[in-house]
């Protein structure tokens, strides 16, 4: 996701709500402390499809709007998700 941005492509990175502090502090670690990420709901891994599909759905307007929102008009919350 780094790489990518730094390219100048937008990227949404998805992870589950306990993984917010690391991901958050890798994306400073890496030179980008005001990356915008997505949180859901934790864990997925046992989840069926249609609860998989109903978390993306909830999450999907987030993810659309850090592909083209630019960061300063959008949600300032840490990066922390209002859609989970």
């Amino acid at each position: 996701m780094v790489e990518l941005e730094r390219l100048g492509i937008a990227t949404a990175a998805v992870a589950t709500e306990p993984f917010v502090d690391e991901a958050l502090e890798q994306a400073r670690v890496l030179g980008m402390p005001d990356y915008r990420m997505v949180f859901v709901p934790h864990p997925v891994q046992l989840l069926t499809l249609d609860e998989l599909r109903g978390y993306a759905d909830q999450a999907f307007e987030e993810i659309v709007a850090r592909l083209t929102v630019p960061h300063a008009a959008s949600d300032p919350s840490s990066g922390r998700s209002s859609s989970a």
